[in-house]
């Protein structure tokens, strides 16, 4: 029987028996691990609060081959990240975030990549207002992890290059017409492919692949520039199809997201 220890965050809890909880938690070092928390649900037992979502926890738990609920041993509470919870956009972004990590195929020895991630997503969520740009980037980097960033550099139909340099330094987009994400090939179409009646495709201004492409680069003097309200509309939705597409399934938590997205 193996035997380890780590930092775990949880993506999910579900009600078990009387007083305890199954919980679906992401790991420092073994990946997605399911386990029951007996007294989870008990005030008694001193181990509610380690059963709320997104808390970050110490786990020692045991597993076997034949099981897919890990024995949990001992679980200790390391941080609970309260501001999440009193802020209804933050909990609601949080959501957001464990399902899409829920949905994710997590490898043992990528998983410090990616809990690395969502521990400092929730961290600047939890001292934050700038919601969008948080969710704007963690989508980012979550699309590098699974190896999907789509390719922002030439046309996915043409292979026109989509930037070009002016004065040695400084990018601009070829063309001022709509571009399109294209989840279905995993690239962009310029103006001159763009096609109608696709439900894998995102219309997406020249400003907001500048922004996409500048995040995605890092690149310095371009990150600077603030994106409109309409650009981060645009990448949310763009982003949102480019999700469904990879999934093969609707995020649930996005729909209730969405309602609150913009009214700030």
């Amino acid at each position: 029987m193996k035997i380890i220890e780590t930092e775990g965050i949880v993506l999910k809890t579900i009600d078990f028996k009387e007083k305890d909880s199954i919980l679906t938690f992401l790991t420092r070092d073994a990946g997605k691990k399911a386990g029951i928390l007996h007294g989870g649900k008990s005030l008694r037992s001193g181990n509610a609060a380690k059963a709320e979502l997104f808390v970050l926890n110490h786990f020692e738990f045991s597993e076997k081959v034949s099981t897919d609920l890990v024995r949990i041993r001992k679980c200790e509470l390391l941080e609970s990240y309260p501001m999440l919870r009193r802020t209804y956009s933050n909990f609601l972004h949080a959501n957001y975030f464990s399902e899409l990590l829920l949905n994710c195929e997590i490898p043992e020895f990528e998983s410090h990549d990616y809990f690395d991630l969502l521990k400092k997503t929730m961290m600047e969520l939890s001292n934050s207002n700038t919601d969008n740009e948080i969710k704007f980037n963690y989508e980012i980097k979550l699309m590098k992890l699974l190896g999907i960033e789509p390719n922002l550099e030439t046309c996915i139909k043409c292979n026109v290059g989509i930037w070009q340099l002016i004065a040695g330094r400084s990018i601009l987009e070829r063309y001022s017409g709509l571009y399109q994400l294209d989840a279905s090939l995993g690239g962009i179409r310029c103006p001159q492919c763009r096609v109608d009646n696709n439900t894998f495709l995102a219309n997406l201004n020249p400003g907001s692949i500048s922004y996409f492409y500048s995040r995605q680069r890092e690149i310095k003097n371009y990150s600077l520039t603030k994106p409109t309200l309409n650009n981060l509309k645009e990448l949310d939705n763009a982003f949102l199809i480019y999700f469904r597409h990879f999934f093969g399934k609707i995020l649930k938590s996005h729909s209730f997201l969405n309602d609150n997205l913009w009214k700030n």
